[in-house]
């Protein structure tokens, strides 16, 4: 007797105590060597039964037929984890996913069949979550990682669609962006004279850099001639997981809610890796000013070098711009608490380290240079990001683009012609 064909199937009845109770199926999806794979299908009347394998033969024949192999909600997210990071995902990014499998899928959903989740269960997710007093951005990151892992299980054809597609992310309420004024930018600026982070400050603030940037930049990346420097670095904070410690769930002291069991951090390291996206690896003109404060700052930095001798870590050439006093890399925990201190001395507004690069950005903005440039010099992936953005601080200039023929010609009055 041959093979039987792929989508050939059987149908018998269930018995129980010489009673038929339901019946069950098979279709015969493929052979491993000899053996004859089978998928099977059970419900209350043959009828469904007949259905259930007809769907299950077009899905074959359109290769659609998804085998999840019987993994877990968990077991499928660990797989999409170690595939993620052999993709070259950044280590913060990855992270990320992990923490939020880990706090906020897992607990949930993580021991379901893969195979059996449904619209309904990623909605039980996000008010599960709701319930615990999570915000609006904890639950619309959480989908987003959940339908990102469930995209690629359809990819590989493990699940025939991405349930969790069904699911409307909460609208989350942006944070209110806080800057300094021009007047505040000047206050600070001159409170950071003297300091050795000043031209770390002052450079930020007049690009929009972001602290890895400014961190990871070398003076290999300045092109004094052309004045302009190169983003090809970034210095990031990344986090380790202890091994085999961990904090067992308790009560908050502070909230008295309920916190889940969690691995404690070992430590924190700051590692040069690439810039942060495709457009982030850009070129920055720089003006006559900025240009002299990095020159004051190189021939400080040159002195710290004579001081050190070979005690310096960097090279004379290409070592980092904004360096410690041997010559390493500064720790970012560093540069915010330097921060933070400068902001206290100058008494201005207290603002978040990145929020400097909003303030850079309002500071171009104010100066009404052209959207994409802005865009641009930022490092943005596209010129509608910035608009978005930055919508508020554009309303002046959208105030200011109503006229009317008078301003060309006084003499003209439109309401007599």
């Amino acid at each position: 007797m041959g093979k039987r064909a792929n989508g050939e199937g059987t149908i018998s009845a269930r018995r129980k105590d010489g009673k038929v109770v339901g019946w069950k199926g098979s279709v015969v999806i493929g052979y491993d060597g000899d053996r004859m794979e089978r998928r099977w299908v059970s419900g209350k009347t043959k009828a469904d039964v007949q259905q259930k394998m007809a769907q299950l033969r077009t899905e074959l024949h359109t290769g659609m037929l998804a085998d999840s192999e019987g993994a877990t909600v968990a077991q499928f997210i660990d797989r999409w984890l170690d595939a993620k990071e052999r993709d070259g995902v950044k280590p913060n990014t990855l992270r990320s996913y992990r923490d939020t499998d880990r706090l906020y899928i897992r607990p949930h959903i993580g021991r379901m069949k893969l195979d059996k989740l449904r619209p309904l269960d990623v909605e039980r997710v996000l008010n599960a979550l709701r319930k615990e007093g999570k915000s609006a951005q904890v639950l619309a990151y959480t989908l987003r990682v959940l339908k990102m892992a469930l995209r690629q299980a359809v990819r590989w054809q493990m699940l025939p669609r991405n349930v969790a597609d069904a699911i409307t992310p909460p609208k989350a309420t942006r944070q209110e962006m806080q800057v300094w004024t021009p007047e505040q930018v000047a206050k600070f600026l001159d409170a950071a004279q003297g300091h050795r982070m000043h031209a770390a400050f002052y450079l930020g603030l007049m690009t929009g850099m972001r602290r890895g940037e400014l961190l990871g930049l070398q003076w290999d990346d300045v092109d004094w001639e052309r004045s302009r420097l190169t983003v090809r670095h970034n210095l990031v904070e990344i986090r380790t997981e202890a091994q085999g410690r961990v904090i067992p769930a308790h009560k908050s002291r502070k909230t008295g809610e309920q916190v889940q069991e969690r691995r404690t951090i070992s430590r924190v390291t700051a590692q040069l890796d690439t810039p942060k996206t495709a457009g982030s690896r850009r070129t920055i003109i720089l003006s006559a000013g900025t240009l002299a404060v990095l020159q004051a700052h190189r021939e400080r930095q040159q002195a710290e070098q004579e001081r050190a001798q070979d005690a310096w870590a960097g090279s004379e050439r290409g070592g980092f711009v904004f360096a410690s006093e041997i010559g390493t890399h500064i720790d970012p925990r560093n540069l915010n608490r330097y921060h933070r201190e400068l902001i206290a001395a100058s008494g201005v507004p207290t603002i978040r380290f990145h929020d400097m690069r909003h303030t850079a950005a309002s500071l171009m903005i104010r100066r009404g240079i052209p959207p994409k440039t802005v865009s641009e010099r930022l490092g943005h992936a596209d010129v509608g990001f910035t608009l978005r953005t930055y919508t508020h601080l554009y309303d002046e200039q959208r105030e200011e683009a109503a006229f009317d023929l008078s301003d060309f010609f006084p003499r003209f009055n439109a309401s007599t012609n």
